[in-house]
């Protein structure tokens, strides 16, 4: 039993009005389908300095909890289908988990609340029992609390955490404690995007991104020579600009024309571009996915899509193009996910390999979080209980929080995609870039390692690389063949294909067999891939048979 006090006694669907899942939801199913052990990542740390209102802060939260149906919703499959309702207001009781901590010291507190954030992060919320959020006040004296708060990925986002800070301090300072139910903001954009999703824009979008797919390159590769993947662990560096250095940087890249988070990518694909071999690009954009009509409205809005990057002739073209493509993907932001499904399984079939969504970045304006001593008797200190997480990621990303005061980027990466020597290469490329007069400038990504031969698309780029030498490798791996030999060979429409042609010592091997075999061998070889055609022919019998294959594994 879980010992959270939002827990209720059952879901009760008799009388309850269900509704589908926004899009950002709905991705968030699907990841937890994938990995069900992923837990909540959206969270808040405070410290209180002073006589906080125990009573008045209750009633803050309740104000703020009746004001956001998103803090009260319940998920769960009916029919074979997600869906959410929302539910009446909880009691005082499972508002707030209210503690009185013994502890030695001030020290001693913090790493115990610190400790109790882990805890409540690490832990996965089920939405058909529970309220998607767990909030606790411990004490250490009268003048000294912690403020925790984890929300579940299904109600909350990065921008609706900013809301419900805001309001839950401003409640408070505010002394406002109404606790009467609002719910028809949130289902108004809940049915809106519903139906958009359905609109005849909806349609020209899915099938815009689905044009895009045949010579999108399915991960991003890195050069060998420059250290290669050489552990599963996780590497992480925060980088920060403050004071007078982020307000002449900040100045300098909007004079420019251009927004932060523009420039941000674009600073991130020069760096990626020094290091590949590849001249085109992905990264994945998680974007805020409210409508007009939605702006302020708590929920989980986040969608992701992706930005397509094609190595630039001239480095200063990487920022008009970085604008022009970021532009076009916000403005089809509202995808779904089969269409982007769809696109990417075109690109599989074409190039061998399954989809890695290896470069991913987010971006945050902080314009609400609180971090002041302007409530009068008492300070709030945002962050002063940040726990020590280890930090699970996938592939190269860059988050961005961009406040008023500074700029934080933080760059992570996994030890199969990039070793710590090639993480500390790129970090200290793109630190040098942060506040540099000529950002996006970089040389020509060089080879140090074995010889790799490009697939092309139909215009020329380079979009994956492949080791004829370790296909040619797997494919003789196979107890069956007697011998193999990989190559590249163009394809109807201009581009490259990869093939092969094998001789068995055997009939009756087929072409699915022998690619369904190195398929089973791509797992931590980025340069090796499966033919799109392999032609077999038997010692055994004289007929010779070439098939296309096409790729599974899309996700």
């Amino acid at each position: 039993m879980s010992s959270r006090h939002t827990r209720l006694e059952a879901a009760d669907l008799d009388t309850a009005v269900v509704h589908p899942l926004l899009p950002g939801q709905l991705a968030h199913h699907r990841a937890l389908l994938r990995t069900p052990e992923q837990g909540a990542a959206v969270w808040m740390s405070y410290q209180v300095a002073g006589p906080l209102d125990v009573a008045a802060f209750v009633g803050a939260v309740r104000s703020t909890v009746a004001r956001h149906a998103a803090l009260r919703i319940g998920v769960t499959t009916l029919d074979g289908e997600p869906v959410q309702w929302v539910r009446p207001m909880p009691d005082d009781r499972r508002l707030v988990t209210m503690t009185q901590v013994t502890a030695n010291d001030t020290e001693q507190f913090t790493r115990y609340v610190r400790s109790v954030l882990a805890a409540d992060i690490k832990r996965p919320f089920d939405l058909t029992v529970e309220y998607p959020f767990v909030l606790r006040l411990l004490r250490f004296t009268p003048t000294l609390h912690a403020v925790l708060g984890v929300f579940s990925d299904y109600a909350v986002d990065a921008t609706a955490r900013m809301i419900v800070v805001r309001d839950l301090w401003d409640a408070y300072l505010g002394g406002r404690t109404d606790a009467d139910p609002a719910d028809a903001d949130y289902l108004a954009a809940v049915t809106g995007q519903a139906a958009a999703a359905d609109s005849a824009r909806a349609h020209a979008v899915s099938a815009y991104w689905r044009q895009r797919g045949p010579w999108l390159p399915p991960r991003c590769q890195f050069l060998p020579g420059l250290g290669g993947p050489s552990a599963t662990v996780a590497h992480t560096e925060l980088l920060t600009l403050g004071g007078d250095e982020w307000k002449d940087v900040r100045e300098r890249w909007h004079a420019a024309g251009f927004s932060t988070v523009q420039w941000l990518l674009a600073l991130f694909a020069a760096t990626v571009f020094l290091m590949t071999p590849q001249d085109r690009i992905v990264v994945s954009m998680k974007l805020n996915g409210r409508r007009h009509a939605d702006q302020g409205v708590v929920g989980m809005f986040d969608v992701v899509v992706p930005v397509v990057l094609d190595r630039p002739a001239r480095p200063a073209d990487l920022l008009v193009q970085v604008r022009r493509e970021l532009m076009s993907a916000t403005s089809r932001r509202n995808v779904t996910r089969q269409a982007l499904d769809d696109m990417w399984a075109t690109a599989v079939r074409r190039l061998g390999r399954p989809l890695h969504d290896t470069l991913s970045m987010t971006y945050l304006e902080d314009t609400a979080d609180r971090d002041d001593a302007d409530g009068g008797a008492i300070a709030i200190e945002r962050g002063a209980y940040t726990p020590t997480l280890l930090r699970t990621v996938d592939g190269l990303r860059i988050a961005a929080n961009e406040r008023p005061d500074g700029l934080g980027v933080r760059l992570t990466v996994d030890g199969e995609t990039m070793s710590q020597a090639t993480f500390t290469r790129f970090v200290a490329a793109f630190r040098a870039r942060l506040a540099a007069d000529d950002p996006v400038s970089a040389a020509q990504a060089t080879d140090g390692g074995p010889r790799l031969t490009p697939l092309r698309a139909p215009d020329g780029a380079v979009v994956l690389v492949v080791d004829l030498a370790e296909v040619t490798s797997v494919l003789d791996s196979h107890p069956a063949v007697a011998s193999a030999r990989a190559s590249v060979e163009v394809a109807e429409d201009g581009g490259s294909r990869l093939a092969a042609e094998v001789t068995t010592a055997e009939a009756g091997v087929t072409a699915d067999e022998l690619a369904s075999h190195v398929r089973s061998h791509l797992a931590g070889r980025p340069y090796l891939a499966v033919p799109v055609r392999i032609a077999v022919g038997s010692g055994t019998a004289a007929d010779e048979r070439s098939e296309e294959l096409f790729m599974d594994g899309v996700g």
